[in-house]
């Protein structure tokens, strides 16, 4: 997919970038436009600790929606480290008003370690989860399956 068709889609997050006052500073020209849910995944950590989403039949993650400029792509590229650790695909999207949108979310590149995230990247999303009202039972289960996994 071409860079521009990106900017025509909508940016779904579903980690620290749902944390609003980072997003402002990392993307300035970014407007959140609402939330909604990415069906038949689930929540991870990955790599480092970071979030990620993956494949889970009858799962869903709740993702904040932002229309992105060009300038907010590239910052959030480089944030999320494309395409070395998260790779860009394009999802389908039930909005909260059961419209389905085509989004993009970042996936890591490949999934195939659970760490433990960090206190401050934990502390963000949690911050994020109440900019938007996220119910945290997913996020809380992505980080017991990283002691279930230890066990």
């Amino acid at each position: 997919m071409k860079e521009q068709e990106f900017l025509k889609l909508a940016y779904a997050a579903y980690g620290s970038n749902l944390h609003l006052k980072q997003m402002e500073v990392r993307c300035p020209t970014a407007e959140c436009i609402g939330k909604g849910y990415l069906e038949d995944y689930q929540l991870v950590f990955g790599k480092r600790g970071f979030l990620d989403v993956v494949p889970c039949p009858g799962q869903k993650v709740q993702v904040g929606l932002f229309k992105v400029t060009d300038t907010d792509l590239q910052a959030l590229d480089e944030y999320e480290e494309y395409p070395e650790l998260y790779d860009r695909i394009t999802v389908s999207i039930q909005t909260e008003s059961k419209e389905k949108i085509q989004a993009f979310v970042y996936k890591m590149n490949p999934y195939d370690t659970m760490e433990k995230p960090t206190d401050a990247y934990w502390t963000t999303i949690n911050e994020g989860y109440d900019n938007f009202s996220f119910d945290k039972k997913n996020l809380e289960d992505a980080l017991s399956k990283i002691d279930e996994e230890v066990k």
